[in-house]
């Protein structure tokens, strides 16, 4: 009789775990049920494939299953920043961002096509109050669990990310006062990514670092509101180059990171994977691993991940030029060749999003 009921309370026990699991919680090589989302800024369209799956088993380039359009986009996002285009997955938002600090906010993004109702898309900006001079934004990420919505700044000798709390909540024509997250002495911001209250920023070179007075390109760690001066991954182990836009694995606690080899004159792979729990141990570290093509994608300049499921989505750009080119990287850690998509003909993408909770 003990033995039928202890066989009998640990299967309940295991009915209620799997009965209590969330859908969107990914892990280690659930790839279903992810659409991916770009923005072209020859159509002002965002562009929408609903399945990668599909996408990235197809002989021909698929065409994008939905076109969205507004003229907010056309008046404000044309020339939308490198990397600045994100989503909210708990929410269903998607964020695009200009390189003049001008955001658009499309609610229900699983649900639309065509032509956008006026109720469901917002334009604001970043205050003029603070800027550095004569800079450009770049890269965009959106933490879910505390809504808000993180941008590169960064000019010829310096750098910042603001922080915009609120962002779901944002008002039409709202003007966004600065509250940045800056490191003193750093230079050229280009990526950042924050999930869960944490985040993670990618800086091309700033002020020596540590006993061993290590320079060049570095990671940094830290809240909302700072970054921790001990938690810093730089020195010549990281092959680290610049322009590294960033993309985190939220279900298996990497940090990828995109170097532009092109410009850095470089051979090494072109993406670069960290453990996040790497940071706060020793600043000089080599990557966990490294993947992609140090031939074929050496002008990669924009990545994205899809959080908790395992894909990995890259875009080409040299200088100001973006290209109509979309590398997908299934299971990337697997060791799975990329796939190259082309968007329609003419298309000019400088970013791109992925939706692990699609379905």
């Amino acid at each position: 009789m003990t033995s039928r009921f202890m066989f009998g309370l640990t299967a309940t026990i295991l009915l209620l775990f799997a009965g209590c699991k969330d859908p969107g919680t990914g892990g280690s090589g659930d790839t279903a049920g992810v659409a991916l989302y770009t923005f072209d800024a020859t159509s002002s369209k965002v562009y929408v494939w609903t399945d990668l799956n599909t996408l990235y088993a197809s002989t021909t380039t698929l065409a994008p299953t939905y076109q969205i359009s507004s003229s907010l986009f056309t008046s404000k996002v044309t020339n939308l920043a490198w990397g600045g285009l994100c989503l909210d997955s708990q929410r269903g938002i998607l964020y695009l961002v200009s390189d003049t600090g001008n955001i658009v906010r499309v609610s229900r993004i699983r649900s639309q096509t065509g032509t956008l109702p006026s109720v469901d898309v917002v334009s604001f900006s970043l205050s003029n109050t603070g800027r550095l001079s004569t800079s450009t934004f770049g890269q965009a990420s959106l933490d879910a669990q505390n809504d808000t919505l993180f941008i590169t700044e960064n000019n010829s000798s310096g750098t910042q990310i603001w922080a915009v709390a609120n962002a779901s909540s944002q008002f039409q024509d709202a003007s966004v006062a600065l509250q940045a997250l800056q490191t003193t002495g750093d230079t050229g911001g280009t990526g950042v990514a924050g999930a869960g209250g944490v985040v993670y920023a990618f800086m091309t070179d700033g002020s020596p670092v540590g006993m061993d007075s290590l320079t060049g390109p570095r990671l940094r760690q830290g809240t909302p509101t700072a970054f921790d001066p001990t938690k810093a991954i730089l020195g010549s182990a990281t092959a680290l180059g610049i322009y590294g836009s960033l993309a985190l694995d939220t279900a298996n606690g990497y940090l990828f990171v995109a170097r532009h080899n092109t410009d850095a004159a470089g051979t090494a792979p072109p993406i670069q994977v960290f453990r996040t729990g790497q940071f706060g141990s020793t600043y000089n570290q080599a990557p966990y691993q490294t993947l992609g093509s140090a031939t074929t994608q050496t002008d990669l300049r924009v990545i994205a991940h899809a959080g908790t499921k395992d894909w990995l989505v890259g875009l080409r750009g040299q200088g100001t030029v973006g290209y109509s080119s979309i590398w997908l990287w299934k299971s990337p850690l697997a060791g799975t060749a990329a796939q190259s998509i082309t968007a329609p003909s003419g298309s000019v993408l400088k970013g791109v999003a992925v939706d692990g909770n699609a379905s």
